[in-house]
């Protein structure tokens, strides 16, 4: 399994954001973690809808979290940018070979696996 692009720069951009008290202007985010303005922009609109960021227009606005570092799990910032975790891609789809495919018991726990641990990182344990 492989993080995505995308999904790195939300996560860059939300501990960004945890490490601040006040909000931050997409600008400040994308020149200060050096992710293209127009990408990030996208990102954080994905982000504000699943609920995990805040915005506000303005001289004194930007960006916010939502919700407190401490609720903030890797899983859900895959979950809010629309990346699936799967080991392999038969997981999240169908099998070309079904039921007689030997290894997929092995993926599947695999995966599991991934994704319990994804949902006990939280964003406040990235900033220590």
């Amino acid at each position: 399994m492989r993080a995505t692009r995308k999904t790195q720069y939300a996560l860059r951009g939300m501990i960004f954001l945890a490490k601040k008290e006040d909000s931050s202007s997409l600008r400040e985010i994308a020149d200060k973690e050096g992710i293209p303005f127009d990408y990030l922009e996208k990102i954080f609109s994905g982000l504000e809808k699943s609920g995990l960021l805040t915005s506000k227009r303005g001289a004194n606005g930007g960006y916010t979290l939502s919700v407190s570092p401490e609720k903030i799990t890797l899983q859900s910032v895959f979950d809010a940018v629309g990346e699936p975790v799967a080991i392999v891609s038969c997981i999240e789809s169908s099998c070309p070979k079904g039921s007689a495919c030997r290894a997929a018991r092995g993926w599947k726990r695999a995966n599991k696996e991934i994704k319990k641990t994804l949902s006990e990182i939280r964003l406040s344990d990235l900033l220590k």
